[in-house]
């Protein structure tokens, strides 16, 4: 017997009762099915929430799954299954939620578009419009306003 057929002998031993249930995620026959996609969605949302990794502008769903120690195959599945989008898509509903805590607390008058993309996690003013206009159906200055007129009303109205 060569040393290739020794190889692979080997190998065929040490992954008897080991099959393959889906692209890149193994599991052993008798162990339980892993997490569902949605609670891995939920664990993963909760930390988003925690740590805030959406402010990084340069997240990578690979650098999400160093930090949370998840298989990225495994969460990119269970993202589009629970929400029916992408990595991407998803993280900017996490910035534009943000952003729009941060117009309702803001007191002033005026909006500083630039400044608060940043601290949302995106990297142009172009971008952070861009994707909060597709996903509110107004601009961001647009519901600034609106924002600040409802608050200038509940005032009045009491």
């Amino acid at each position: 017997m060569n040393a290739l057929d020794k190889l692979f002998s080997w190998i065929y031993r040490q992954s008897e009762g080991w099959m393959l249930m889906e692209p890149n995620l193994f599991r052993k026959i008798n162990d339980p099915y892993p997490e569902s996609p949605g609670e891995i969605v939920i664990k993963v949302s909760n930390l988003m929430d925690k740590k805030k990794y959406y402010k990084d502008p340069d997240i990578t769903i690979e650098k999400l799954c160093t930090f949370i120690h998840i298989n990225r195959s495994y969460l990119s599945r269970a993202i589009h299954k629970v929400y029916g989008i992408n990595f991407c898509e998803w993280v900017n509903l996490y910035r534009i939620e943000e952003a729009k805590i941060l117009m309702r607390k803001e007191k002033g008058n005026t909006l500083d578009l630039e400044d608060l993309a940043v601290q949302c996690g995106f990297n142009s003013v172009r971008s952070f419009t861009r994707v909060f206009s597709a996903k509110e159906n107004m601009t961001p200055r647009q519901f600034f306003k609106s924002e600040r007129w409802k608050r200038t009303r509940q005032k009045i109205c009491g």
